[in-house]
């Protein structure tokens, strides 16, 4: 599924030029120009004893595809077109789309794999994925007061630190990445991690692995017993501390900032460290 703001049109630019410049064809380009009219004679990159026609051979006109909400317009042809993001779901990662079409900022896309440290996986069909950490996390957390990156670059397991309530926590995802880039908005403003932790939140971008990327993860109606089993744990876990009160239902949103920095470092230490699923039973 491509975006909805994703356009297409026609672009032309000259093969003989040093530096090629796509020029986007509409209004007060009709008919392409100079190039495309005996006129383009004029132009210094035409070869003197080169025979006059009806437009210049030098002219070339392709398909191209464009962000039609974009400041600056950047096109890009159709051979190169799937390589972008703007083509597959990735899109709902853009800030341009996050920031237009306002999508619901608590809700998952339904084919996400989870890891038992709540990181999630999103991978699209070319191999694109991108990885950040589940709205459990956030929940628990509150508020991020800071957020350090400690890989940004190469195949590695995605790794960075998050400050919660002066406690600074070192996070990983437990499967290797060809990691490409990384979020720097959400280093500069935490905040959106927790607004938004499926979409502008997201950590970290790059390319799947085969048979490593996945491996271990779950998802669908497994994904969603396990979230069900965290809550009832954590609950648990709040209620036996006898440090927050608990009635026996969920604890509240944003309960690290009400726990003294022991008791924080444990919950962190049980529901966020890098462990495999046995460690769940």
């Amino acid at each position: 599924m491509a975006c909805p703001f994703l356009k297409e049109g026609r672009a032309r630019y000259c093969h003989a030029a040093p530096v090629r410049k796509l020029i986007l064809d509409g209004p007060g380009v009709a008919g392409g120009g100079r190039c495309a009219s005996p006129e383009y004679v004029q132009c210094e990159l035409v070869a003197e004893n080169e025979a006059q026609q009806s437009r210049c051979s030098h002219l070339e006109e392709i398909r191209v595809q464009y962000c039609g909400v974009s400041s600056i317009t950047k096109l890009v042809p159709f051979s190169d077109s799937q390589v972008s993001s703007c083509v597959s779901n990735s899109y709902r990662y853009c800030d341009s789309y996050l920031m237009l079409a306002h999508p619901h900022a608590s809700t998952p896309a339904a084919n996400l794999f989870y890891a038992p440290n709540h990181f999630w996986l999103d991978v699209e069909d070319s191999g694109l994925c991108h990885i950040g950490v589940d709205s459990f996390l956030t929940d628990v957390a509150g508020s991020i007061d800071g957020l350090t990156f400690v890989t940004t670059r190469g195949t590695h397991c995605p790794a960075l630190a998050l400050t919660i309530h002066g406690v600074e926590w070192p996070i990983s995802f437990p499967n290797p990445v060809m990691i490409q880039k990384i979020n720097t908005r959400v280093r500069s403003d935490p905040a959106r991690l927790a607004a938004d932790p499926y979409g502008g939140g997201w950590l970290f971008e790059g390319w799947e692995l085969p048979g490593r990327t996945r491996s271990g993860l779950v998802s669908g109606a497994q994904a969603e017993a396990w979230q069900a089993e965290e809550r009832e744990r954590l609950a648990n876990e709040i209620h036996q501390s006898q440090v927050v009160a608990c009635d026996g239902g969920s604890p509240v949103s944003g309960v690290a900032q009400l726990l003294p920095r022991q008791n924080l470092v444990c919950l962190l230490q049980h529901f966020f460290s890098k462990r495999d699923w046995a460690a769940e039973a």
